[in-house]
């Protein structure tokens, strides 16, 4: 019985989590992520890493990714879908078929790739490791929706 509640504590504690957070769980569902950013009208970064074989990528995801910072709504108004591409660990071949589809469609040719969509879905642009932490890529993301918004006016 105190297994059973502990269990329910725990599913109560993650369903409560806020919504519009970036989502940072390893291998995300784009569809899901596509659905949130047009839904809540937030740019999508999709990043393309491979955390477990190129250095850049495991910089952006540690220094970035990872920090709680990233993750503030209130500084940072965009949502995050990392798409992994491990070489030691093992994934569903539905993940893995996934981010290949999209790894083709968006032409990624290195890693990290983080390719900037616009809540509907349109590219407007891309970035790889930039040193600096949240603050710097964060704000690298923003001139890009910033140049964005600007054309999209004119």
């Amino acid at each position: 019985m105190l297994r059973g509640f502990c269990l329910f504590c725990l599913g109560a504690v993650v369903s409560i989590q806020p919504v519009l957070s970036c989502d940072v769980s390893d291998d995300t569902n784009f569809p899901r992520s596509a659905a949130l950013a047009k839904s809540t009208s937030r740019p999508l970064l999709l990043a393309f890493i491979g955390a477990d074989w190129s250095i850049s990528s495991l910089k952006l995801d540690r220094e970035v990714f990872d920090q709680a910072e990233f993750t503030d709504n209130s500084k940072y108004n965009f949502l995050l879908c990392k798409l992994h591409f491990y070489q030691t660990q093992e994934r569903s071949p539905e993940i893995v078929r996934q981010n290949e589809e999209l790894a083709t469609k968006y032409r990624v040719q290195e890693f990290p790739t983080v390719v900037v969509l616009t809540p509907d879905g349109r590219e407007i642009g891309r970035l790889g490791y930039i040193p600096g932490g949240v603050k710097a890529f964060a704000a690298a993301v923003n001139a890009i929706v910033a140049k964005s918004r600007q054309q999209e006016q004119h």
